[in-house]
C-alpha cells in the first residue's frame, strides 16, 4: 500500500512551485494527514495550532468550488452555537488561517460566501484523487486506476475522525479507494483492506497458482475458507453466502477452484496408486 501514497506537505515533498500562467500555486493535503504549501513551500505545522483556522481550511478544501455560504460554514464548524455567537468565531478563524497561510487571500469573505485561496491555483490531493478514481473507474483502466492510488495518502484527516463533518466523506473515499484497488488489480491490498472481500482472496489463488507459489496458493486459500468459515459456520470447500451483492460472479470463481481442487485430489490418487511422484500442484491439492 506504501508504494501508491502521497505525504501531506512538508519539506521532503516535492510539491509545484508558481504555476506557468504566473498564479500562485496552493496544494493542500487532507489525506494522510493536513499540510498546506504556497509556491511550493510548505507552511510550518506550527502555524496551524490553532484548530479552528485548520478546521476551516479543511472544510472549505473539501467543498465543491472550495467554496460555502457563511451560514454553511458556521453550521458545520459551531453546530450548536446561534449565528450572532458563530459570525465572530468564523471571522476570527478566517484571520489566524490567512496568518498561517502568510497571505492575506487564504480565506476570503464576499458577502456571504466564504472562499479558499480563490485568486490561486489550489490543488487538493483529494480532490484531484476523486477526479482521477472517476476516469479510472468509467473506463476501467488499471494505468488510469494506478495514476489515482498515487494521490491517496492515506484515511482523510485522521487527526479529525471525530468531527461529524468528515465522516461521510473519509467512508466514502474508503470504498473508492477499494474500487480503485480492484481495476488496479491490487488483489492483496484490497484482502488486506477488506478480509471478507472473497473476489480478492479467489484473485489471489489463482494469481498464485498461475504463477506456480504452490505454497502461496495453500496459505490464501485456507485464508479465504477462514473467512468463509467465519461468515457461515462452515468449513471444507468454500461456498458463497446466498444474496451477496455480486456473489454470483464470486460464486462462479468459488465453483471453478473447488472444481480445480477436486480434479487434482483425483490426479494426487492415481499418481499414487502408480507409485509416481505428484507435480507440486497436486501435492497442494492432497495437502488442502
Amino acid at each position: 500500500m506504501d508504494r501508491h501514497r502521497r505525504q501531506p506537505c512538508t519539506a521532503s515533498t516535492p510539491i509545484p512551485a508558481r504555476a506557468k500562467n504566473g498564479r500562485t500555486s496552493v496544494t493542500i493535503t487532507v489525506l494522510g494527514g493536513f499540510g498546506v504549501a504556497v509556491d511550493g513551500i510548505p507552511t510550518p505545522d506550527r502555524t496551524w495550532t490553532r484548530r479552528t483556522a485548520a478546521a476551516l481550511v479543511k472544510v472549505l478544501a473539501l467543498a465543491p468550488g472550495h467554496s460555502l455560504h457563511r451560514e454553511q460554514v458556521m453550521d458545520l464548524l459551531w453546530p450548536d452555537e446561534s449565528p450572532a455567537r458563530s459570525a465572530p468565531r468564523l471571522h476570527k478563524a478566517a484571520h489566524f488561517a490567512r496568518q498561517a497561510a502568510g497571505r492575506h487571500d487564504a480565506v476570503v469573505l464576499r458577502g456571504d460566501v466564504v472562499s479558499l485561496f480563490p485568486d490561486t491555483d489550489l490543488t487538493v490531493d483529494a480532490i484531484r484523487f476523486e477526479q482521477l478514481a472517476r476516469v479510472a473507474l468509467r473506463e476501467a483502466d488499471p494505468h488510469a486506476a494506478r495514476e489515482a492510488l498515487t494521490w491517496y495518502g492515506g484515511e482523510l484527516l485522521p487527526g479529525d475522525r471525530y468531527e461529524d463533518w468528515a465522516s461521510d466523506r473519509r467512508e466514502m473515499l474508503r470504498l473508492r479507494q477499494l474500487d480503485v484497488l480492484r481495476v488496479a488489480g491490487e488483489w492483496r491490498e484490497v484482502a488486506e483492506l477488506e478480509p471478507t472481500d472473497h473476489e480478492a482472496h479467489v484473485e489471489l489463488v489463482r494469481r498464485h497458482l498461475a504463477a506456480g507459489a504452490g505454497g502461496a496458493a495453500l496459505d490464501e486459500y485456507e485464508r479465504l475458507e477462514r473467512v468463509l468459515g467465519r461468515e457461515a459456520g462452515t468449513c471444507g470447500v468454500p461456498t458463497p453466502p446466498p444474496g451477496r451483492p455480486g456473489s454470483g460472479r464470486i460464486g462462479d470463481l468459488l465453483t471453478e477452484l473447488a472444481d480445480l481442487m477436486r480434479r487434482q485430489r483425483t490426479v494426487l490418487a492415481e499418481l499414487d496408486a502408480l507409485g509416481a511422484q505428484p507435480p507440486w500442484f497436486v501435492v497442494l491439492a492432497g495437502a488442502a
